[in-house]
């Protein structure tokens, strides 16, 4: 028996090989699941596709990208390819992972952590105090010092305390 359409929920298709390493740093510096990586990207980067990129590296090596879609995001990707009538599938997943990859590790992560972001820009700016939780297990309380891009890697990061921390590895337990 064949799923409907708004049943679909894995997608599969051949990326360029750069695209999946730069996919791994991410997932392994934000610590997600690459399943919910590629789940953010597709929704929050399918109107910024560079169509252009993906036909000047032909020569790169290909490998398969493999996620589910999570439950959420099936009747949004459903509308989504409605918009890209004139693309097949795979064309479109490759044009828009490829114009994710193409930006700066900080800009990535901005676009992904629009949400918190904003707020800790915000707590900054008014001087908040924050209670955060870190990837370590440590629940950090205090205002913002400096919020800004690390230099040696170019993700994003705050000090609080004169400790820092990378923003996509702390949650916000006050709002």
């Amino acid at each position: 028996m064949l799923k409907k359409e708004t049943e679909k929920s894995n997608i599969k298709v051949l990326i360029p090989k750069y695209i999946n390493e730069i996919l791994d740093k991410d997932v392994k510096h934000f610590k997600i699941a690459k399943y919910d990586l590629c789940n953010r990207i597709l929704i929050k980067f399918f109107f910024r596709s560079d169509t252009n990129f993906i036909k000047i590296t032909p020569f790169e090596k290909k490998e398969h990208l493999q996620f589910a879609l999570q439950k959420e995001n099936i009747p949004k990707y459903i509308e989504l390819k409605k918009l890209m009538k004139n693309k097949n599938e795979s064309e479109m997943i490759r044009e828009i992972f490829a114009s994710y990859v193409t930006l700066p590790p900080f800009l990535r992560e901005i676009n992904l952590f629009e949400e918190k972001i904003v707020f800790l820009m915000t707590a900054k700016k008014e001087y908040r105090k924050l209670k955060l939780y870190t990837d370590e297990g440590q629940i950090v309380e205090g205002r913002i010092d400096e919020f800004g891009r690390n230099e040696e890697n170019d993700y994003l990061e705050l000090e609080i305390n004169s400790e820092k921390y990378y923003v996509s590895r702390v949650t916000i337990m006050n709002y």
